[in-house]
């Protein structure tokens, strides 16, 4: 049996707030024998933004060879639960139960919480935080796994590699290898000098002052000098050169960072919070100073370690000894500390995302708040949030206090026996002065480095958490992944959709979208309606290749030329490079955004170099020219978060207006008139359907005057199309589509 019991039960630390699940999985995985890390089970347990369900974990345990279940234990039996068993905590997150030891009539629960790591509770507190008020709680526990599940488990060649930053950074570095050569040499010009410095400092006070021979006092002060500046020197000019380049660097991962994002699937950002993607731009900056200045600073400092220790051991060997006795005992000190740095890295992370998002919901949604006289209740809400996380920043400090201290402690015994033994071997006659002022010169010289290898190991520490979260960004599949381009001679004639059926991520989530099957002939206006929550936004963000259907395809039909002939096509949807198909596609969504910049940036959005008659006519289209040219600065009038505040409907017809400069053969408009008055709406139709003669237009619309022209009007209920045919045809019908428009004052039925 390859499994055997594990002398100390591992720890997996969740990377976002949502992946308790998983890492409690990888804990129980590894117990087994399994290596399998958080971002690989996280693909395997449909991790969303509410987290994971029993369900899901034990869908990703089976994927892995785990065979297991979930039970509802009654706490009476609390003390008999197998371990490990993963437990439903709190109500709201997962944990790890890895051990039950007996003390006389107490029994101990050994925790494992991949959000705050190892916790030892009574038996009263256990069974409060897992069964709450009732009277049993969930609890899954698993089988030993057989060969074949461990033969599932294997590496992707990215996956593999610890450290998938490095790659851009090392390329970088042979890119500027002179650069950095120039600045290594001049570092090592300021390791030199302070090398020199000693024996130069002995000389002086031996020999030159101490046999008083001016000559030499006058020529070692030179020496002297003449090794401070070359020193200040190289040091200013190795900071300039390695700031500079290091600054480019640091530009450059940003931008590849930033690049990787939008090449992400519109999924990835659904599942995650947006306060915890922000926060890896710090993790990006952390691995970007430890792989450039640190790396290059650990080089030398070890050089300065190893060059002043055999001078010290030269000056006087005693001292050497007694030197690192106690620098050692300070880094065992200070070592002592990193597993509980660890964990509360790990939880301020978490702490701070959820800090972050309420802090974000306070500031950006105060409106909301004094209107439904929420003040205190959301002020309370978050000073909560605050307060857990103070608890933690105020354990750090504490923990930060208790590790400087004993360092301190041992840094002051060091000096004051040094300087006693010094002093005593002075009186004797068996040290010189020179020597003494030079064992304390290389003593100072030496504290610093090795000061700076305890903060390696928080550096360090930092920099594999921080890497963690960063590989969790690479390692996502891109959105053009294995995915080919629309050719751009493709002349798309139909789009097909084909018994699609579609869920969100999660085993708690409906399939939204159940057998879904129609055709969109290119040149007509297909309109979609139903009630709110039928699926009618999700079915047009499959349309645009936001998610891919669980079930059933979508495609596009049509001729391309191939060798100098017409070839009939189909291309799978789930097969295309999205941003080729997008580009097509003129999009007006319900929850469109304005971006900060001006009204000409949000209507030309994505054009660098807007054209002003495309714009003007764009505004004219969606009836917002009038008043554009009635503000002070017209087009360049400032809109967004640093701009002129829009109502609803100026908002609306800016979007429509950016669709309309889009000028592409597909137009999908998603509620696009719902702020609009009578009035506007019907102006905007008038222009739209002059606009649109010639295009494909898909429209979802509450509005019998949005969607009564249509040539095919698909009607919606529970995630399936119930009906379908123009207007008058469904109308006639009396049927589902009727009951939805009978009460709208143009159709005029009883």
């Amino acid at each position: 049996m390859r499994w055997r019991k594990q002398k100390r039960f591992k720890v997996f630390h969740q990377l976002d707030s949502t992946d308790c699940g998983p890492a409690c999985l990888a804990m129980v995985a590894y117990h087994f024998g399994l290596h399998y890390t958080v971002a690989q089970l996280k693909k395997y347990c449909e991790v969303t933004r509410s987290g994971v369900s029993v369900r899901d974990i034990l869908t990703g345990a089976h994927a892995i060879g785990l065979s297991g279940d979930a039970y509802r234990v009654a706490i009476d039996y609390a003390d008999q639960l197998p371990v490990p068993a993963i437990l439903h905590w709190k109500q709201d997150h997962f944990v790890v139960l890895y051990q039950i030891r007996k003390r006389g009539t107490q029994t101990l629960y050994y925790i494992a919480d991949p959000a705050y790591g190892k916790i030892k509770l009574d038996e009263e507190i256990f069974i409060k935080e897992w069964a709450g008020s009732a009277d049993n709680g969930v609890a899954m526990w698993f089988n030993t796994p057989d060969a074949s599940a461990y033969e599932k488990q294997k590496l992707t060649p990215r996956e593999r590699k610890p450290f998938l930053i490095l790659k851009p950074v090392w390329a970088y570095v042979r890119k500027h290898a002179r650069i950095y050569a120039g600045g290594l040499l001049l570092m090592g010009v300021i390791t030199v000098c302070n090398w020199l410095m000693p024996l130069v400092f002995k000389r002086l006070i031996d020999v030159g002052i101490g046999q008083k021979a001016m000559d030499w006092v006058i020529a070692l002060l030179l020496a002297q000098f003449g090794l401070f500046l070359g020193s200040f020197v190289a040091d200013t000019l190795s900071q300039y050169v390695f700031t500079r380049t290091n600054f480019h660097l640091s530009i450059l991962l940003q931008h590849q960072f930033f690049h990787k994002l939008l090449r992400l699937p519109v999924q990835y950002f659904d599942t995650r919070l947006n306060m915890e993607t922000l926060q890896r731009k710090g993790d990006l900056d952390t691995l970007q100073r430890f792989f450039t200045w640190h790396g290059i600073e650990v080089i030398f400092v070890l050089a300065n370690i190893i060059v002043f220790s055999a001078l010290l051991y030269y000056l006087y060997p005693l001292i050497f000894a007694l030197f690192w006795l106690f620098s050692i005992l300070a880094l065992i000190w200070a070592a002592l500390f990193l597993g509980k740095r660890k964990i509360l890295e790990y939880a301020l992370f978490l702490r701070q995302s959820d800090f972050g998002n309420y802090l974000y919901e306070f500031i950006m949604h105060m409106p909301e708040i004094k209107i439904n006289i929420a003040q205190h209740q959301f002020i309370s809400k978050l000073i909560r949030h605050q307060e857990k996380l103070n608890q933690l920043r105020l354990r750090s400090l504490e923990l930060n206090i208790g590790q400087l201290v004993g360092v301190s402690f041992f840094n002051k015994i060091k000096e004051i026996a040094a300087i006693a033994l010094c002093a005593y071997l002075i009186v004797h006659d068996r040290m010189t002065i020179g020597t003494l002022l030079s064992i304390t010169y290389v003593m100072g010289q030496l504290n610093a480095p090795v000061s700076n290898l305890l903060g390696y190991l928080k550096e360090t520490q930092d920099m594999q958490i921080a890497n963690q979260r960063i590989n969790d960004v690479y390692l996502q599949p891109e959105e053009d992944q294995h995915r080919q381009a629309l050719p751009d001679d493709f002349s798309i004639q139909q789009i097909i959709v084909q018994h699609v059926s579609f869920k969100y991520p999660g085993s708690f989530h409906p399939f939204v979208l159940q057998d879904i099957d129609f055709v969109i002939p290119c040149g007509q206006k297909i309109a979609l309606v139903g009630e709110t929550g039928s699926g009618k936004t999700t079915l047009l963000k499959l349309l645009l290749g936001y998610y891919t259907p669980q079930r059933g395809h979508i495609g596009f039909s049509g001729v391309e030329i191939r060798n100098g002939c017409v070839h009939e096509s189909y291309y799978d949807l789930k097969e295309v490079i999205p941003d080729s198909w997008r580009r097509r596609c003129g999009v007006v969504m319900q929850d469109g955004v304005l971006f900060s910049g001006t009204v000409l940036d949000n209507i030309a959005f994505g054009d660098e170099q807007p054209d002003m008659d495309r714009v003007r006519y764009a505004a004219h289209v969606a009836c917002i020219d009038q008043y554009i040219e009635s503000l002070p600065m017209g087009y360049h009038t400032k809109v967004g978060n640093i701009g002129t505040t829009l109502s609803g409907g100026q908002r609306q017809r800016l979007l429509i207006a950016r669709a309309v400069y889009r000028n592409q053969p597909f137009l999908f408009l998603d509620e696009a008139t719902t702020y609009l008055d009578a009035q506007n709406e019907e102006h905007i139709i008038e222009r739209l359907g002059r606009y649109y003669a010639e295009k494909t237009v898909f429209v979802i619309a509450h509005r019998l005057s949005t969607v009564k022209d249509a040539d095919q009007i698909l009607v919606m209920r529970d995630g399936r199309i119930v009906e379908r045919g123009t207007h008058e045809a469904l109308v006639e019908e009396r049927g589902y589509y009727f009951t939805l428009v009978k009460n709208q004052l143009e159709l005029g039925v009883g």
